[in-house]
């Protein structure tokens, strides 16, 4: 078999807190999947980060009583700190609110689609969630709240910028069915063919500086708007590779992007319409390959609940990845997200559900072959 350039990618997470287990769940399976490569003879490159120009990051530093900058930084290392703390294989770690690499590359992206005639500005008023920092519509709603976090969200009106997505929406749509941009497990390309199929409308790209409160990326030219954070940090998977800088500093993104042989982002159930719908058309607008793959995974739960970092409390000692790599090891909290995490459907996580697999598959079962081979040796 001809060895692949494959370029892989995590989401990168908002770091309005620390990580929990949900966060390892992706990582790890990156880092599988690009060992796996590795070990087959492809060429491999492994992209992670965070997304530190959100609206959600700036109340949680009011919340603290801190500056955005300082908790950002504070919880943006303990994303980084994950790399170590469950040995993981990643090439690449960007920071969308300090990696010089981003604001411009994200600027370039923004004039691109510019070009295209693909951006304009209108009035709006909708419904807005912050928490998952986007508009829903009522249909969308669950009895008047979000589905994915149940708060009601707020109410909002002002004047922003607009991407034409409902321009490229038969594009999309044959792309995905041709299986050009496959989407696995095969139920999510349908939710995604089922979404574009209900119409899609073009969506806000950008926010007023007084919403924001000054934190993000301004829009090229208007400086009374920020660069809606979606739209920024979806950015990066091209912006880490310098995408539109001048020759040569763009050899990364021509190697890893343009001539690649597959661009792979791994994406949690959550934030597939950002990444199936949105992303491609923002990159057919601005003339760029899209992914070849999207691979999605669902969530780990806590008591039958989505693990979150916005539930009270935060981010809980039980689903803390760093504390539980520290207490169980490494290894025993990657098995446990490998060997009992299905592809398909949520999985409810217990210390004592991490503790049995470890025991009965690396302690007893890979445990006791080592020791009885080791013996045999010796004998």
């Amino acid at each position: 078999m001809t060895a692949q350039r494959v370029y892989l990618s995590t989401t990168i997470p908002y770091v309005n807190s620390r990580p929990h287990l949900g966060h390892a769940l992706e990582l790890v399976q990156a880092d599988v999947l690009a060992r796996h490569h590795r070990r087959i003879g492809d060429e491999v490159r492994l992209q992670s980060g965070t997304d530190d120009n959100s609206l959600k990051n700036v109340l949680a530093a009011d919340r603290e009583g801190i500056s955005t900058r300082e908790l950002v930084n504070r919880n943006a290392s303990a994303f980084a700190d994950l790399r170590d703390r469950l040995s993981l294989s990643v090439d690449d770690f960007i920071r969308t609110s300090s990696d010089p690499r981003h604001r411009p590359g994200v600027e370039r992206l923004w004039r691109a689609c510019e070009a295209s005639g693909d951006l304009y500005r209108k009035a709006y008023q909708g419904r807005y969630c912050v928490g998952c920092e986007q508009f829903y519509t009522e249909a969308e709603l669950v009895d008047g709240k979000c589905p994915d976090h149940g708060t009601p969200p707020e109410l909002v009106a002002e004047e922003n910028w607009f991407f034409r997505l409902s321009r490229y929406a038969r594009q999309l749509a044959d792309l995905i069915s041709t299986g050009e941009l496959r989407i696995e497990p095969a139920s999510r390309r349908n939710e995604v063919l089922g979404f574009i199929a209900g119409g899609l409308e073009d969506f806000s790209v950008s926010r007023s500086v007084g919403r924001a409160r000054g934190w993000g990326i301004g829009v090229p030219g208007d400086a009374s708007q920020v660069i809606y954070v979606w739209w920024d940090a979806l950015g990066n998977y091209i912006t880490s590779l310098n995408a539109g800088a001048p020759a040569p500093r763009d050899a990364g993104y021509q190697r890893w992007w343009v001539t690649a042989d597959r661009r792979v982002h791994l994406v949690g159930k959550g934030v597939l319409r950002f990444h199936a719908v949105y992303w491609p058309a923002i990159l057919l607008s601005a003339g760029q390959p899209l992914p070849t793959e999207i691979f999605v995974h669902d969530y780990l739960t806590l008591d039958g609940g989505k693990i979150s970092k916005s539930a009270p409390g935060g981010t809980s000692v039980s689903t803390d990845p760093a504390a539980l790599s520290d207490t169980y090891g490494a290894d025993a909290v990657r098995w446990w997200l490998l060997r009992d995490v299905p592809r398909v459907g949520d999985t409810d996580f217990t210390v004592g559900r991490l503790v049995a697999r470890a025991n009965e598959d690396l302690a007893n079962g890979l445990g006791n072959l080592v020791s009885r081979v080791v013996s045999l040796v010796h004998s």
